[in-house]
């Protein structure tokens, strides 16, 4: 090879190199332009509050999230100090979560809402054609082939009618084979999964991103059979994918407004592992010597900016800054970075590129597969913000609240301290603690002052004791609580608890619901409009440039994101669609019980095919006896009234049982009580028996023993003297100690 073309093959590979430096050059200015613009928007502020709230941190308690911090002496000599917590320790520092409440609670909501297990989130339909909308609305003409024969449709002659319903139902069938196809795409994408996290992005900072669609390396396994062997098929395809993005990572253009989609260009930041861009090398679409030159420089791009401020350890570690640049090139600028699917013969200047930038030099350069250039960035406000992409979401939307319950609960806190304990005064000239110690403790001795002049010690210590403000401070907390449901919109009936305002009555219970939905509504149409159907458009353009999709797939048609809508407008008539039952056995209305089932089952997240009965048990049902409706609703009233009246057999039985029963406990009752005051008077005379004769012997100076001894005489005595008198002729063997006069004759006490 001679020096000239060797000269003249360098020549083209510095301009080649110059190139490409000029397109990092240009991305990296557009690149700084975006962060720039975001960072004095203002809107980084609003997202630092938020995502500190979220978690729980404001100026008061954040040295007890950052932990140990070394902090410089007054003194010039003075060591350092490390602060652990908040100047004043005396002041309470914690933080109610209420943001993350609302936050946690809008997010999930939604997302069991929009989300469901099953259904698709749109649907696809053929475009109508007015030609053929006449022609199935005519009666229409009979039609012949070339031969003048009658072209028949089935037993009758086929007309121009038939043929626009046939060529309509082709239409259709296309168009679902198609809806079929970009919901399988939505499935493998884990489409449920990311959109979770884009809906928490939005309801905790007021934005969500969902990356969608971006060309994906997806592998597939299969088993076949061999020559009697069992062989494993490895393939590798390219495949719409979809992925969560941190709004903190994407950059707009300046001049979007509140469309990414109206700027010029967008920019996302990742990072990349010295690891991970030594094996983009093997990739063929990459530059390797770029690489190479990025790996020598070091990874000093990496400045930081318009990250999070939860985000520091990204900053300090050594991993490289990557940028993905959408936005039209030139066709030399991606020739020298040699993007696949360029043809010089091709009279297009600029192409729809995706240029990758570490440490500004471009290290790949692709086409998007898209040819509409429409950006893979699907950006959802929670709330619109005028102006700007960003919207407004729960998080900022209690700032208010969150403050206000905040400062109510510190104070409050810090009142139960003070007034938890007494403010102690001591005349120290009236007295002195014996030990010398002035701390108050249990059974401290005190001394009167030498020199005091206080007659009374006690006036020498006052006790005073701040007063407790807990009711006034409860009450601004739950005034707090009540700004934060008018703020956001989302009422405590939508989170599953019930206050004072909850209405007792169901009509007044439903319309709360249905009202307390209304929020739910508007966030769902912004998923539509935001993310569902430019998702969709864009699945569906990668539908019809995709080779690998068969042609009976690929057509004319309209889209309808009816997810969101149709999904919350369910959600919210769950109530009633469960109300419906007496309604649906009545034939007069003409609702079919076996599909009202299975919307039932549906809102309940049930599969209802796997309950419904299969066509071999209808089939066999259906050749049973079948019952008029008539006699089967004086069936199901007669066992109605059976059981009614069995009911209310058995509730008399049981309340007769209840009353016997009652009858019963209230004897034994006074049964036990009668006995046990039997039993502590016969205690009580005892005790007053064993007194008297103690009382006797100790008049009579005789011992307790001899006073029993005698009374059992006596008793013995005046016994036998009794079993005489029966008898006729007794003798008295016992003299009465007094006998009143008139009662008896002398001498026959015992016998008159």
């Amino acid at each position: 090879m001679s020096d000239f073309v060797e000269q003249g093959q360098e020549d083209a590979e510095a301009e080649r190199l110059a190139r490409l430096d000029a397109l990092g050059q240009m991305v990296a200015k557009k690149r700084d332009e975006a962060v720039q613009f975001r960072k004095q928007s203002g809107i980084e502020d609003v997202w630092t509050y938020c995502e500190e709230s979220y978690l729980g941190i404001d100026d008061a308690n954040r040295a007890e999230w950052q932990g140990a911090k070394w902090a410089k002496p007054a003194a010039l000599n003075g060591p350092l100090t490390r602060e652990t917590r908040s100047a004043n320790a005396s002041q309470s520092t914690v933080f109610i979560p209420l943001t993350a409440r609302y936050v946690d609670a809008g997010a999930a909501k939604l997302s069991e809402i929009i989300l469901p297990l099953d259904g698709k989130p749109f649907s696809l339909s053929a475009t109508p054609n007015p030609e053929l909308i006449t022609k199935l609305e005519q009666a229409g003409q009979q039609l012949t082939d070339d031969a003048g024969q009658p072209l028949m449709n089935g037993e009758q002659q086929a007309t121009t009618k038939d043929l626009a319903a046939g060529i309509k139902e082709n239409a259709d069938e296309k168009a679902k084979k198609a809806e079929k196809r970009i919901h399988d795409w939505m499935v493998e994408a884990n489409y449920s999964a990311e959109m979770r996290k884009v809906l928490h992005d939005t309801s905790r900072i007021g934005v969500g991103v969902l990356k969608a669609p971006f060309a994906e390396s997806r592998t597939s396994r299969a088993v076949s059979r061999v020559d009697g062997g069992i062989a494993l098929q490895i393939v590798e395809s390219i495949q719409p994918g979809m992925s969560w993005i941190d709004p903190w990572n994407l950059f707009p253009d300046p001049s979007c407004g509140e469309d990414v989609h109206s700027g010029d260009f967008i920019v996302e930041r990742d990072f990349f592992t010295a690891r991970k861009l030594k094996e983009l090398k093997k990739n063929p679409t990459f530059i390797a010597e770029q690489i190479e030159k990025v790996l020598e420089e070091g990874p000093n791009g990496n400045s930081g900016d318009g990250m999070s401020p939860l985000a520091d350890k990204i900053k300090a570690d050594n991993r490289y800054e990557v940028w993905y640049f959408y936005g039209t090139c030139s066709k030399s600028d991606l020739m020298a970075a040699r993007a696949q699917g360029i043809s010089e013969t091709d009279d297009r200047e600029e192409y729809y590129a995706i240029v990758t930038v570490v440490n500004s030099a471009v290290i790949r350069a692709v086409i998007n597969p898209l040819d509409s250039g429409v950006f893979p960035y699907n950006v959802m406000p929670w709330r619109r913000r005028a102006g700007s992409w960003v919207g407004v979401g729960p998080g900022e939307q209690c700032k208010t609240a969150q403050a206000v319950v905040n400062a109510a609960t510190r104070a409050m806190l810090t009142n139960a301290g003070r007034s938890a304990g007494a403010q102690i005064v001591i005349d120290t000239e009236a007295i002195v603690p014996a030990n010398g110690d002035w701390t108050i403790t249990n059974d401290k001795i005190w001394h009167r002052a030498a020199g005091a002049v206080m007659d009374d010690v006690r006036k020498a210590f006052m006790l005073t004791q701040f007063p407790s403000m807990q009711p006034q401070m409860m009450a601004i907390i739950e005034y707090a609580f009540r700004i934060a449901e008018e703020s956001t919109s989302i009422p405590l009936v939508t989170q599953g608890q019930s206050g004072d305002t909850t209405p007792d009555t169901f009509g007044g219970m439903q319309l709360q619901n249905n009202n307390a939905n209304q929020l739910l509504r508007a966030v769902g149409y912004q998923v539509d409009d935001y993310i569902t159907s430019r998702v969709v458009e864009a699945l569906y353009e990668w539908l019809l440039l995709d080779p690998d999709v068969p042609d009976d797939e690929k057509g004319d048609y309209q889209i309808d994101a009816h997810c969101s809508g149709a999904l919350i407008e369910r959600s919210i008539q769950d109530q009633f669609l469960q109300q419906m039952g007496q309604l649906v056995m009545n034939p007069a209305f003409g609702i079919s019980p076996e599909r009202w089932m299975g919307e039932v089952l549906r809102s309940k997240q049930l599969n209802a095919k796997a309950l419904q009965l299969t066509d071999a048990e209808k089939e066999k049902m259906a050749q049973q006896p079948q019952v008029a409706p008539q006699v089967q609703a004086a069936q199901i009233r007669a066992e109605a009234d059976m059981q009614k009246a069995q009911a209310q057999n058995q509730l008399l039985q049981t309340r007769i049982q209840v009353d016997t029963d009652r009858d019963r406990a209230y004897v034994e009752a006074e049964t036990m009580r009668t006995q046990a005051e039997h039993q502590a008077r016969m205690a009580e005379l005892n005790i007053r028996r064993e007194l008297a004769m103690l009382d006797y012997a100790n008049k009579r100076e005789i011992t307790l023993e001899q006073i029993k001894a005698d009374l059992a005489d006596s008793a013995m005595k005046l016994k036998v003297q009794k079993e005489l008198s029966m008898l006729e002729g007794g003798q008295q063997v016992a003299n009465p100690p007094t006998e009143p006069a008139g009662r008896a004759d002398a001498g026959r006490a015992f016998e008159q």
